[in-house]
């Protein structure tokens, strides 16, 4: 069975998904879905299998949050990211 982010993604979903683990922290199917479509639309769909890719196995989910807070950040802060709104205060 796919996991909600390859669904989304319209990939095949397979025993060494990449994407399975990052979105176990996340409650909600539907939560689930959104937030691997926001990355891939952020990222592209490539660029964000590449990127978890290019990590370690076991950092997988920090990888993905860290993705996530990252494109956040620049949806507010188109400059500075994430880092920006951290270090100004208003995060």
């Amino acid at each position: 069975m796919s996991c909600n982010g390859c669904r989304v993604l319209r990939k095949g979903c397979s025993d060494g998904c990449t994407i399975r683990p990052c979105l176990q922290w996340i409650k909600s199917p539907e939560a689930q879905a959104n937030a691997t479509l926001f990355l891939a639309k952020f990222y592209g769909r490539a660029g964000l299998l590449n990127l978890m890719d290019a990590g370690p196995q076991h950092l997988l989910p920090a990888i993905f949050r860290s993705l996530l807070y990252e494109a956040c950040g620049r949806i507010i802060n188109p400059i500075y990211g994430a880092a920006g709104l951290l270090c100004s205060g208003t995060w």
